[in-house]
């Protein structure tokens, strides 16, 4: 992981590369689309699970690494929407590239880091 500067706590660095890896086992087939519920939405769910069928670039060069990750937050207005559970909940845009072989790729998520943990609202491979 790049250094992202004092205003990213490190826990919340280290839930954005789990959340990462995470997405990353799931379409290289290490990792069953299942296991990851309560870390992604259903439909996020789905649409690794999909990509775990059918194929990304890629895929061919061998298994993905995380290669960078960035993150900032992603603005005033994330922060929590009043309701009690999410007060503390703090979103962060995350963009990361990640090698297959010798190649290197881009995905975009967007996380969303709570008191009792992290989970990813979007995900975008390129």
């Amino acid at each position: 992981m790049a250094d992202e500067g004092d205003e990213v706590p490190v826990p919340a660095r280290r839930s954005a590369h789990a959340l990462v890896l995470m997405a990353l086992e799931v379409v290289d087939r290490r990792r069953a689309p299942q296991h990851t519920r309560g870390a992604f939405p259903d439909h996020l769910v789905e649409m690794l699970r999909s990509l775990s069928r059918t194929g990304v670039p890629g895929l061919h060069l061998g298994p993905a690494r995380i290669h960078r990750l960035h993150m900032h937050p992603a603005g005033a207005g994330a922060a929590g929407t009043g309701r009690p559970a999410d007060r503390e909940a703090v979103d962060y845009e995350v963009c990361a590239t990640y090698a297959r072989g010798p190649r290197l790729f881009a995905l975009a998520a967007r996380i969303r880091v709570t008191p009792t943990g992290a989970s990813c609202t979007a995900l975008r491979l390129v």
